[in-house]
Formats: C-alpha cells, structure tokens, sequence
C-alpha cells in the first residue's frame, strides 16, 4: 500500500508541476503548444486514476490506518493544491475563452457585412448619337 500512495504522490506531484506552466502558456496564446499541454494533461490524470482506483480500493478495505497514514495526508495535500490552482485559473481561461468567442462573433459579423457591399461594374461609354 506504501508504494501506491508513494506513486500516487509521485504522480500528482508532476500533475501540480505540469499544472504549473499553463499560465505562461495563457499568457502566450499558441494554440498549439496549449494543445500539446492539455493532451498531456489528459494523460498524466488518466494514469493516475488508474492507480487511485486500485489505491481506493485499498483505503476502503483499511479506511481508519490509512487516513491517519503520513503518505495519505501528504497525497491530500497535492490534492487540496491542484484544486486550489484549479479555482485560480479556471476564471482566467473562462475570461479568456469568453473574449475570444466575443472576436471571433465580431469578425463573422463583419465578413457579412462586407459581403453586402459589391463593387458595381464600370460602364462603358456609349456613344449618343449611334453609328454614324
């Protein structure tokens, strides 16, 4: 049980340090970078649910010992600061998502706008009075 808490501090541990870039990514604004972040976000909590499943399982079947287990509190606390850094950043990428969607409704309001205005064709000069 020892080495599941130890992995799973491990793993939230490199969680809170990923966790830790996204706001000089935010404040970059390279989509792609901010994709490669989020996949391997994705990644890295997918991998550590795998092992909280199994170490959960263990805390139930010794729920009283392992609460008071210094690697189970330790593991509670990179918990409490990755939802912390969760509640400090969401509003930003909220905002930010909000701003973004307000330009891009702006841009598609104006490509409509223009596409109402046409160049009339120029007219070419006839003579008044006919053939000659």
């Amino acid at each position: 049980m020892d080495e599941r808490f130890q992995q799973s501090i491990d793993q939230y541990r490199q969680i809170l340090e990923h966790a830790q870039q996204l706001d000089q990514l935010l404040s970059k604004g390279d989509p792609e970078q901010l994709r490669s972040y989020t996949a391997r976000l994705h990644a890295m909590q997918e991998e550590a649910g795998l092992n909280d499943r199994e170490l959960m399982a263990d805390i139930a079947r010794n729920s009283e010992r392992c609460q008071n287990h210094p690697l189970f509190r330790e593991r509670m606390q990179l918990l409490k600061q990755i939802v912390e850094m969760n509640n400090l950043l969401l509003p930003r990428v909220r905002g930010m998502m909000s701003v973004t969607a307000a330009e891009l409704t702006q841009l598609k309001e104006g490509r409509v706008a223009l596409s109402g205005y046409h160049k009339k064709p120029a007219r070419t000069q006839q003579s008044v009075r006919g053939v000659g």
